[in-house]
C-alpha cells in the first residue's frame, strides 16, 4: 500500500495516477474533500495553495508555440540554475498533461472559435496560459481534480482519509515505511505503515510576515524528510509576487498585466520601462526587485496598478468578466479598480526550495516520495516562470504517483534518475540545527525582494526575527488542531532557510544579498543540505522555556517579530519512533 500525503494539485494528480496504475492507494488530506469542490477546514482552503491559484496553466498547445520554446523561457526565468532535465520533463510532458485535462472536460476558458483562450504573463514568448473561470483557475482546476478522486474513491481504488495531517515518518533500515498521523478533530494519533509514502504538503512561503499563502503553508513537508535525513535543496530561493493588494494576502494575477495593466509610482509615472525590455512584464525577480527599489528611493510603502486601460480597451464588464475573483477583492478593498489604480506591493508566493526529488519524484532516502511545492525538481532554478507551478504539480504528480505505484509492486532497488539529483545528493552538505524551544514568529516584513539590514542577507535577518520571538501564538488554537512542536518545526525551518542564504554569497533569481549584489558565475549551480535536527522538547518545557540563543551572526540583526497565524507543521521523525506517553490516544487505521 502506498500513502500520499497532500490535497492540491500535486497529491491528487499523485493518487490518481498510483490508482490507475493498480496500486492500493491512501491519500491523506487535512480537511474534508466536498463531492462539489474544494472543501475548507479552520485554516482555510483544503486545496491550499492550488485552490487559491489566480494564474493559470502553461503549456505549449497554442499555433506556433512548442515545449522547446517554453524550455527556453524557462530556463531563462531560472537564473542559471534550472535542471534541463527536469525542465524538458516539465514542458513536454506538460503539452500533453493539458491536452489529456481539456479531453477529460476541464473547464478551461474559451474563445468563440471553441479553441482555449490562452493568455500571455510575464516572461513568456507566446500566449500558452491556459484559465478557467477567468482567474479562479487554481479553483476549478482543484474541483476537476476532486471529482475524478470522488469516482476512484467511490470505485474503491482510492481510501480517502480527511481531517488528518502527517506528523511523523516511520522507518525501517533507513527506509520509509509509513507515518503517524494526527486526527484534527480529537488530536488523536494513529500509525498507518506503507511500503511508500508521498509528501506533497505544499511549500513554506507562509512563514513569512506578507505571503499570500495559506498560514498553514509552513514547510511540514519538508521538515518532515528533513528529520528523515532526505536532502533538501534550494532553500534560499522564495520567489516573490510583484502585486500583492496592499494590506492584504490577495494577489493581482501576473495574467492582469499580460492583459495590459501597468505599474506606476506615487507620481503615476510608468516605473518599469527602461528596467528591463519586457517592462511590467518582465520575470517575477526583476519586478519584485524593482519595485522594492522604487518604493525605498521615493519613501513610498506601496506603489500602484493601473488596469484601467484594460476596461477602456474592452468595454465596460471587461475586467469583472475577465477577473472575477480580483474584482470582488479590489470592491472589497474600497477600490474601483475600473476608474483608478490600485496599492500593490510584493509578498511571499511560491518557494523554489524543498525536498531535492529526481525526475520521479524519488528523494535521497528510499520509500519516500515528493511532489509539487514540497519538492525541490529544479525545473524553476532560481525564479519560476509564471504559472508553471500549477503545470508542476499536474506532470511531477503523476510521475511520481507511477514510480511509487511501480516501487510498491516490483520492490525495485531505489535508484536515483537524472545527473542533477544524483549530483545534489553526492555533494550534499550537513549541517545541524535546533535552536531550541519557544521558537515562534514569523519571517520578517521586508525580506526576499531586496530589502535587508547591517549587510547581511536578509533571510538571516528573517531567521533571526522567527527564532528570537517567545512562544504565544498558538493560545486561540484547539489543542487538538495543533500538532506537537509545531513552532519549534517552523524555527527550525527558517534556521535553515538562512542557512543556506548564507551558503549563497551572490545574488541570483529571487534570493538577493545587499553585501553581494552581483550573479557569481562560479556559483551557477544548485546545493543540497542534509540536516541534523536536534529533538524538541517536551510539550511543557516547551511553553515554559526562554527565547533561544541565536548564532551570533543571526542574534545581530534579529528584528522584533510579528504575530505567527495557527498552523500545523511536522515534529520529530526518528528513525524507530516510540509512541509511548506522548501518544496516549494512538490507534491503527483499518486500511493501514
Amino acid at each position: 500500500m502506498m500513502l500520499v500525503v497532500g490535497s492540491g494539485v500535486a497529491g491528487l494528480s499523485c493518487a490518481l495516477a498510483a490508482a490507475r496504475a493498480g496500486a492500493a492507494t491512501a491519500l491523506v488530506v487535512p480537511g474534508r474533500l466536498e463531492a462539489g469542490g474544494a472543501g475548507s477546514d479552520a485554516r482555510g482552503a483544503v486545496g491550499g495553495s492550488t485552490a487559491l491559484a489566480q494564474g493559470g496553466i502553461a503549456a505549449a498547445i497554442g499555433y506556433g508555440d512548442t515545449p522547446e520554446a517554453h524550455l527556453a523561457d524557462t530556463v531563462a526565468a531560472g537564473v542559471g540554475l534550472v535542471d534541463l532535465e527536469a525542465a524538458a520533463v516539465l514542458t513536454l510532458d506538460g503539452a500533453a498533461a493539458v491536452r489529456q485535462l481539456l479531453r477529460q472536460g476541464f473547464a478551461a476558458d474559451r474563445a468563440a472559435s471553441g479553441a482555449p483562450r490562452l493568455g500571455l504573463e510575464g516572461a513568456h514568448g507566446y500566449a500558452r496560459i491556459v484559465h478557467a473561470g477567468g482567474d479562479r483557475t487554481g479553483a476549478v482546476l482543484h474541483r476537476h481534480l476532486v471529482a475524478l478522486l470522488r469516482a476512484e474513491v467511490a470505485a474503491g481504488r482510492i481510501e480517502l482519509i480527511e481531517e488528518r495531517v502527517a506528523v511523523e515518518l516511520l522507518s525501517d533500515a533507513g527506509a520509509v515505511n509509513g507515518a503517524v498521523l494526527q486526527n484534527l478533530v480529537d488530536g488523536s494519533r494513529e500509525t498507518c505503515r506503507a511500503d511508500a509514502v508521498v509528501l506533497a504538503t505544499g511549500g513554506y512561503a507562509g512563514l513569512y510576515a506578507r505571503s499570500t499563502n495559506p498560514a498553514s503553508s509552513r514547510g511540514e513537508g519538508v521538515m518532515l524528510a528533513a528529520r528523515a535525513g532526505a536532502v533538501v535543496a534550494d532553500l534560499e530561493f522564495v520567489q516573490f509576487h510583484p502585486t500583492v493588494l496592499d494590506g492584504s494576502g490577495v494577489l493581482v494575477s501576473e495574467a492582469v498585466r499580460g492583459a495590459g495593466a501597468v505599474l506606476r509610482d506615487g507620481s503615476g509615472e510608468r516605473f518599469m520601462v527602461g528596467r528591463h525590455p519586457l517592462a511590467e512584464l518582465a520575470p517575477r525577480d526583476v519586478v519584485s526587485r524593482e519595485m522594492q527599489r522604487v518604493m525605498q528611493e521615493r519613501g513610498e510603502p506601496r506603489l500602484w496598478l493601473d488596469a484601467t486601460g484594460i476596461e477602456r480597451g474592452g468595454g465596460p464588464g471587461t475586467l469583472a468578466r475577465r477577473f472575477p475573483a480580483i474584482t470582488s477583492a479590489t470592491t472589497a478593498s474600497g477600490f474601483d479598480w475600473r476608474r483608478e489604480p490600485v496599492p500593490v506591493s510584493p509578498a511571499a508566493h511560491y518557494t523554489m526550495g524543498g525536498v531535492a526529488s529526481d525526475l520521479r519524484g524519488r528523494s535521497s532516502v528510499p520509500g519516500l516520495f515528493v511532489a509539487g511545492e514540497t519538492a525541490a525538481t529544479g525545473v524553476h532554478g532560481a525564479n519560476r516562470l509564471a504559472s508553471n507551478s500549477l503545470l508542476e504539480g499536474l506532470v511531477f504528480g503523476e510521475r511520481a504517483g507511477l514510480a511509487a505505484a511501480d516501487f510498491v509492486a516490483s520492490r525495485a532497488s531505489w535508484s536515483l534518475e537524472g545527473t542533477g539529483m544524483r549530483a545534489l545528493v553526492a555533494e550534499a552538505v550537513p549541517e545541524t540545527v535546533g535552536l531550541g524551544a519557544g521558537v515562534e514568529g514569523n519571517l520578517g516584513a521586508g525580506a526576499g525582494a531586496g530589502a535587508g539590514a547591517d549587510a547581511r542577507t536578509e533571510a538571516e535577518a528573517d531567521a533571526a526575527t522567527g527564532a528570537a520571538a517567545a512562544a504565544s501564538s498558538d493560545a486561540g488554537t484547539p489543542v487538538a488542531q495543533q500538532p506537537e512542536h509545531s513552532e519549534y518545526s517552523a524555527a527550525n525551518l527558517r534556521a535553515m532557510i538562512a542557512l543556506a542564504a548564507d551558503a549563497r554569497r551572490e545574488s541570483r533569481g529571487a534570493h538577493q544579498r545587499i553585501d553581494a549584489p552581483a550573479t557569481d558565475p562560479a556559483q551557477a549551480r544548485r546545493r543540497g543540505f542534509v540536516f541534523e535536527i536536534a529533538d524538541p522538547p517536551s510539550p511543557t518545557c516547551a511553553r515554559r522555556s526562554a527565547p533561544p540563543r541565536l548564532p551570533e551572526r543571526l542574534a545581530s540583526v534579529a528584528p522584533q517579530p510579528g504575530s505567527v497565524p495557527p498552523a500545523s507543521s511536522p515534529r520529530h521523525a526518528p528513525a524507530e519512533p516510540v509512541l509511548g506517553p506522548n501518544h496516549p490516544q494512538q490507534r491503527s487505521l483499518a486500511q493501514c
